[in-house]
C-alpha cells in the first residue's frame, strides 16, 4: 500500500492529490481512493483525509463528488478546502445532472430486459443515461448518490470557503459534465 509522504520546507515540488482515483492512476499525484486497486493507490476515507491542513496545491476530484449522499459531499468539499495551501486549486467533475435527466427521459424504453450493470447504449434509457444518473453501480463505490446542476455546485463549493469558482460544460464519459475550477483564498 502507498503511503503519505509529507514534503520539508525546501522542497519547491508541487503537491498534487488524485482523490478518487479508481484505476485512474496519475503521474505527478498522490493517488488516493477508499478501494484502492494497486500499491501506487494511498487507502483513506475521502471524507476524513490524512493529509495536514494547507498540504497541497491541487487536488483533482474527478467523476467522484457524484458518488457522495449531499451532507458528504458537503463534508469532502470541505476537507479539500482545508487540505488545499492558500491559492491552490481543486477541479470537480461531476455529470451535468440536468442534462442527464433530459437524455434519460428523451430516450424510448427498450421493448425487452436489458442489465444495466453492463450497458452504455445510447439507443434507450436504461444504458449510458440511467448510469450517468445512478452510476454503473459494479461495485460499492459505483452508485451515484446525488447530482449537481452548474447552480448547485457553484453555490455548494462557495458554502464550503472557496471565493472563486469556474465552471465549465465539458464532455466526458459519454455525457455532458461539469467542470469547476475552485481556488481557495490567499
Amino acid at each position: 500500500m502507498a503511503s503519505i509522504n509529507t514534503l520539508t520546507a525546501g522542497q519547491a515540488r508541487a503537491v498534487r492529490l488524485n482523490l478518487g482515483c479508481g484505476s485512474d492512476i496519475k503521474s505527478g499525484y498522490i493517488n488516493v481512493d477508499k478501494f484502492p486497486c494497486s500499491s501506487e493507490v494511498v487507502e483513506a476515507d475521502l471524507t476524513d483525509l490524512s493529509f495536514p491542513e494547507d498540504y497541497a496545491d491541487e487536488i483533482l476530484l474527478s467523476h467522484v463528488l457524484e458518488h457522495f449522499g449531499y451532507s458528504e459531499g458537503v463534508v469532502l468539499l470541505a476537507e479539500i478546502h482545508r487540505v488545499l495551501k492558500p491559492k491552490g486549486i481543486a477541479v470537480i467533475e461531476v455529470p451535468d445532472v440536468a442534462w442527464c435527466c433530459a437524455q434519460f427521459l428523451g430516450a424510448p424504453e427498450p421493448n425487452q430486459y436489458t442489465d444495466p450493470r453492463m450497458d452504455y447504449s445510447t439507443n434507450h434509457r436504461w444504458g449510458l443515461w440511467a448510469q450517468s444518473l445512478w452510476g454503473d453501480q459494479h461495485n460499492p463505490g459505483l452508485f451515484h448518490k446525488w447530482g449537481y446542476t452548474a447552480h448547485r455546485l457553484l453555490h455548494t463549493l462557495s458554502h464550503v470557503g472557496f471565493p472563486t469558482v469556474n465552471i465549465e460544460y465539458v464532455p466526458s464519459h459519454g455525457v455532458q459534465c461539469l467542470s469547476a475550477k475552485a481556488q481557495k483564498a490567499a
